[in-house]
């Protein structure tokens, strides 16, 4: 459905206030709750307050989400973030939603489109209103469904680590027949790949485990994902087994018997991957709930569409002619995306600015999957794409956009800063015609996004941070001696000054402040360290840049971090 800003949608078209109230935390701030009468829909409007008002700019940010986080009221409020972020950006703050699940993205438009008129008469002002749309995972499909969908609502979106529309959930899928095949070489694979890891992480897999382990990164399922192989298999306490399904396929009932039954499936394949699957089932005990269990895991070889759709991931199914290697599933089930974007075809064709942003440790929304839909702006937009889109990507950042603790801190930065930063970017550039930031360059290898190292030849917006120890990556000492750390720290062209540095010597993911001399758009840094206690230590240093250069910041910080090996042996 198309929504214009004149257009009257029959489902919210009576919008009611139930409450306007002055508060003081996260800032002072004037809020107005309402909802939409004969719906499920509620919104709330975050206004600056009144000694506050001369602040407003003319704009507004508006967060999306589908569904209610654990612990959260309902999607129709704002984080404390969201709204001292868009506060202090010269914007009021808009969200819709309800306890459960709003689809779509029709209910942000009408809560959009009625703040308008609230913050008119609010602020007493005539002036045209800006908006801006953006939302992480499910809230990216929204926000390009309202990209796809909507004119004169919002003029920027910002969609964050982006989510599409992909035959089969097969970055889920492909993840749980790794836990199947891989979960007990967890520790070899990610040990291969830290700093100063021999960087073969197939050296010690036997001939099933190395074609389980191929197969899924050539899907674009990031190998910087093995640093946290609990999320990567699907083993945190939050994802409560979602890569581990036992339920029968309701829209395609006969697979399992096929799967282990029929020439050309993995269950009866003549291959070490085939034995192992059977092995596997054997050993789990032949139930028809374990040959679900396992024939589940594996049904993104079976559902491979067209070469010409441009899913990459798949093209390992394939023979050389383009028709897939083994047989297809007559039927599918509809993706989630298409109720959750509105049923939006994600052809590309972007009403607005708009800035991705996704990051190169997600396993969740893969980066490839940024790439497929740039493709699709720019074959509809054509030489337009340049002046109308952006793409950002973000190492050591993952699909979780709280704060960074405990273990994952310890290789991986809050990217929320740089989604925050997208926003003013994007607000300049349909305000003020700013042109922001080139996008990052980035090369597909074997489905894999890889950045340059180097911030001048990355671009994008995050900073570049190059650690040594003793002039190495990986480095040996004993316990009391000495090593010496260097860094040199940069800022992509355009991009603000590095304001911040953080040493981690132990490794423990805690972070000491380490002063700066002066900020700048290059910096470089050197200390020494001693260890008390023999081991492998991972020493990180954490930076974060500022557009403006401002060391007191709360908002818009863009980080990184680099790391390296210390092997610490006894004294003596």
């Amino acid at each position: 459905m198309q929504v214009t800003a004149d257009c009257l949608d029959p489902t919210y078209a009576t919008p009611v206030i139930d409450s306007q109230t002055d508060e003081t935390a996260p800032t002072p701030h004037h809020r107005v709750r309402g909802h939409f009468k004969d719906t499920n829909i509620q919104f709330t409007i975050y206004l600056h307050s009144q000694e506050n008002k001369a602040q407003w700019k003319g704009r507004f940010f508006q967060y999306t989400y589908p569904i209610v986080f654990p612990g959260a009221q309902d999607t129709s409020m704002a984080d404390d973030r969201a709204i001292g972020f868009a506060l202090s950006s010269g914007g009021y703050a808009v969200q819709a939603g309800n306890k459960s699940v709003a689809l779509g993205y029709r209910h942000a438009a009408a809560a959009a489109k009625f703040a308008k008129t609230v913050a008119a008469e609010y602020y007493a002002s005539d002036r045209p209103i800006y908006g801006y749309l953006y939302g992480p995972s499910g809230g990216s499909l929204q926000t390009v469904g309202a990209a796809e969908n909507t004119t004169g609502v919002w003029e920027g979106f910002v969609p964050l680590v982006q989510a599409v529309p992909q035959p089969t959930s097969y970055n889920f899928l492909g993840r749980a027949a790794a836990q199947l095949i891989l979960g007990d070489k967890d520790d070899q694979i990610r040990a291969a790949l830290l700093p100063g890891g021999s960087g073969d992480p197939y050296a010690g897999l036997d001939e099933a485990e190395r074609a389980m382990l191929k197969e899924v990164h050539a899907l674009g399922i990031p190998w910087k994902g093995w640093e946290y192989p609990d999320y990567l298999l699907g083993r945190t306490e939050w994802q409560s087994g979602g890569l581990n399904q036992s339920a029968p396929l309701a829209n395609d009932p006969t697979y399992v018997n096929d799967f282990w039954n029929t020439e050309g499936y993995l269950g009866t394949e003549n291959s070490a991957l085939g034995e192992r699957v059977r092995a596997k089932l054997a050993g789990a005990g032949d139930t028809v709930a374990n040959r679900w269990n396992i024939a589940n895991r594996f049904y993104y070889r079976y559902l491979v569409p067209a070469a010409s759709e441009g899913w990459i991931g798949l093209d390992q199914f394939r023979k050389a002619d383009g028709t897939p290697l083994y047989p297809q599933r007559p039927v599918s089930a509809p993706p989630l995306s298409a109720a959750v974007s509105g049923y939006t075809p994600f052809d590309g064709s972007v009403n607005g600015k708009v800035i991705a942003v996704s990051n190169l440790y997600d396993t969740d929304a893969l980066p490839l999957h940024t790439d497929w839909y740039r493709q699709r702006v720019e074959a509809s937009l054509g030489s337009a794409a340049a002046d109308t889109y952006r793409v950002y990507f973000n190492d050591h950042a993952d699909h979780q956009d709280a704060p960074v603790a405990g273990e994952r801190a310890k290789h991986l930065v809050n990217w929320y800063g740089m989604a925050e930063q997208a926003l003013r970017d994007v607000a300049a550039w349909v305000e003020d015609g700013v042109t922001p930031p080139a996008s990052t360059r980035y090369q597909v290898n074997d489905a894999q996004i890889v950045v340059p190292d180097n911030a001048a030849a990355r671009r994008g917006i995050q900073p570049t941070v190059d650690l040594t120890a003793q002039s190495k990556k990986i480095a040996s000492t004993r316990v009391g001696q000495a090593v010496t750390l260097k860094a040199k720290a940069q800022v992509p062209p355009g991009a603000g000054e590095i304001v911040k540095a953080e040493w981690d010597v132990d490794g423990d993911g805690v972070y000491t402040d380490a002063p700066l001399t002066r900020t700048g758009n290059v910096v470089t840094l050197q200390t020494t360290a001693t260890f008390d206690q023999p081991g492998t230590y991972l020493v990180a240093l954490r930076v974060s840049s500022e557009r403006d250069g401002d060391p007191t910041a709360r908002f818009a910080l863009a980080q990184n971090l680099d790391r390296v090996q210390v092997v610490v042996t006894p004294a003596g």
